[in-house]
């Protein structure tokens, strides 16, 4: 019994962690005033929601807070190379786009993975998930670098996909 208290007592603690980080990194500048208004909110957030984020396709907590930080920076970086991208083509004054759809193959076992991947890859400036359809997902690309399908993989999912599939094991 002690050990099934400590273990809710660390996702808590976890989750606490995970979102007091959260509230800081998207609330800047940094005030006292935004410290405490995090800390509640992220004791609140944790209090209502740590029990589903272990069961919501990640089975470690603590994993997961690892990995979100891992994904974050990745997913900002990313984020960042599009939008220099879309910005320099609405710039041009040739608009030089090759726009296309291609078929992308995931490796994604979860289909809570297969959403995130979807998610992050709309959310990427150039690019929008069309349809998910087994392992493969069909993705709008404004450049189309890649015609085959392991070519686009690795250049619209492969930053995403090893970070995804070591959350979602």
């Amino acid at each position: 019994m002690e050990r099934v208290e400590s273990s809710k007592a660390s996702r808590y603690l976890y989750a606490v962690l995970i979102y007091f980080f959260l509230w800081i990194v998207l609330t800047y500048p940094f005030s006292i005033q935004e410290w405490e208004a995090g800390a509640v909110i992220a004791f609140l957030g944790a209090f209502f929601s740590y029990r589903q984020l272990s069961v919501s396709g990640v089975k470690n907590v603590k994993r997961m807070g690892i990995l979100i930080f891992w994904y974050l920076p990745v997913f900002t970086w990313e984020m960042i190379k599009a939008n220099i991208h879309v910005a320099s083509i609405v710039l041009n004054p040739r608009m030089p786009i090759k726009p296309g759809i291609v078929k992308i193959k995931t490796n994604l076992k979860s289909p809570v993975a297969r959403v995130w991947l979807a998610n992050s890859i709309t959310l990427t400036p150039g690019t929008l998930s069309l349809d998910v359809e087994d392992n493969y997902l069909y993705i709008h690309w404004i450049t189309v670098k890649a015609k085959d399908v392991e070519g686009a993989t690795r250049e619209i999912a492969g930053k995403f996909e090893r970070i995804l599939e070591a959350m979602f094991k």
